[in-house]
């Protein structure tokens, strides 16, 4: 139902150790590692966080290499991230450069967490790390760091890394080693090839102009067309873990949905039937008569809508994590509380905050829409599989109800799983998807 991108993509990356426990292969145009260091005994003082960095990419290609901070109480509680930001190494010419980035330790923190990250196709490298503190004016303290300067060369055992560092997720499409110039000096190197940049994948993207807007999509694959929708706030990229897999069997047509990625929005009142139109007439133009749908979240409210209103246009259906309706009987308490929390944030900055501009809209749709009934669901045609986590923040009963009420609906619901199940575990998702689709 919702996808509060950009903050709960940043906390994800701070999960405490417990969550991240056992590392999953990942495919992702992002590599992160990080390292916690103790910081209760300075609460409340400012501190200071460098470190050398280098990019080598090709001109014109958008590699780069960030590093930011996040603070958390005893309790491992998210508190702060770092300002005035994260450091990031824009040049690309593989020349080493000093960067550092400012804050100050909230009065309960006990611990902060510096991640650092690579993106998409380079060399990269990291170097002296070093955490410091206030003691005094202009006096700084060290705050203790494990191979900092990557001169303990010795692995970590579990992981391959250098020691005293984590990897978030292990990602095949990146290679790392600890590197050793001239001089002797030892530092982490990253490199990152064949990284595919869905969602900005200039071989692969189209622009058609429909609706009143200009929509943007991907292809890759060929066989049966299958139309790849994303959830709220979300674009093509959300689907970067089934794309590689699915165009092994479909021709993948994912599209960034109407105000959302590098599409452009109308004057029309977002909702999933204004969708729905927008991707009959993407198929139409495209000269599709009909394709596979799967559809996430909002997209799975997207492709309910076409199903019904463009049954001709839909061979099969998925659904992960759809609703008919927005209140208790349909999603979490929580989640609703979260969403209202979320359209007042965005009501407040909207006069001065183009982001919030942006994002009001998608918040007031998920509180509107859907309007459909669960009798609606009679005229759907199409063979639905409807998929939730057992986790899903789509009422459990809901799930089920929508199933049922598909003539040719069935449901399976993914054990250990929330709402995010596409990208907490692909295979599972992707092997459920494939499974249904390749039924005669």
């Amino acid at each position: 139902m919702k996808h509060l991108a950009i903050l709960l993509t940043l906390l994800a990356f701070c999960l405490p150790a417990a969550a991240q426990s056992k590392l999953k292969t990942q495919v992702s145009p992002v590599f992160y590692f990080r390292q916690r260091a103790d910081v209760q005994p300075y609460a409340g003082k400012p501190y200071r966080l460098s470190a050398r960095m280098k990019v080598e990419a090709p001109a014109g290609d958008s590699a780069d290499a960030n590093v930011f901070a996040v603070t958390f109480d005893k309790n491992k509680k998210y508190l702060s991230m770092s300002k005035p930001g994260q450091m990031r190494a824009k040049r690309r010419d593989g020349r080493w450069r000093t960067f550092a980035l400012t804050g100050t330790l909230p009065k309960t923190a006990a611990q902060l967490t510096i991640n650092a990250n690579v993106y998409l196709n380079g060399t990269f490298g990291y170097d002296d790390f070093k955490l410091e503190v206030a003691s005094g004016k202009n006096q700084w303290q060290s705050v203790p760091l494990l191979n900092g300067d990557f001169e303990a060369a010795r692995a970590d055992s579990a992981n391959g890394f250098p020691n005293g560092w984590r990897p978030l997720a292990l990602n095949d499409a990146y290679r790392y080693r600890v590197a050793q110039e001239p001089a002797g000096n030892h530092f982490l190197e990253i490199t990152g090839q064949g990284v595919v940049n869905y969602g900005r994948n200039a071989a692969a993207g189209h622009t058609v102009a429909l609706n009143g807007i200009k929509l943007y999509y991907e292809t890759y694959g060929t066989g049966e067309p299958l139309l790849l929708l994303h959830g709220n706030g979300q674009s093509i990229s959300a689907f970067t873990a089934q794309i590689p897999e699915l165009a092994k069997h479909y021709q993948v047509i994912a599209v960034d949905t109407r105000a959302q990625g590098q599409s452009t929005n109308g004057k029309q009142t977002l909702s999933y039937d204004l969708f729905a139109d927008d991707m009959s007439a993407l198929l139409k133009a495209l000269n599709i008569p009909a394709a596979h749908v799967v559809g996430w979240s909002d997209g799975g409210n997207t492709g309910l809508s076409l199903a019904l209103h463009h049954p001709q246009q839909v061979k099969k259906l998925v659904t992960m994590g759809a609703n008919l309706w927005a209140d208790t009987l349909a999603v979490t308490p929580a989640t609703l509380k979260e969403v209202h929390k979320g359209k007042t944030l965005t009501t407040l900055l909207y006069p001065v905050n183009k982001q919030a501009r942006k994002v009001r809209p998608l918040m007031t749709l998920l509180l509107d829409y859907p309007r459909m009934k669960a009798t609606d669901l009679a005229g759907i045609s199409a063979p639905t599989l409807v998929l939730a986590g057992e986790k899903d923040l789509i009422q459990p009963a809901h799930t089920r109800l929508i199933a049922s009420s598909i003539p040719k609906g069935e449901v399976k619901i993914l054990p250990s799983l929330t709402h995010y199940a596409p990208q907490e575990d692909p295979a599972v998702f992707n092997a459920a998807v494939l499974e249904f689709l390749g039924r005669p």
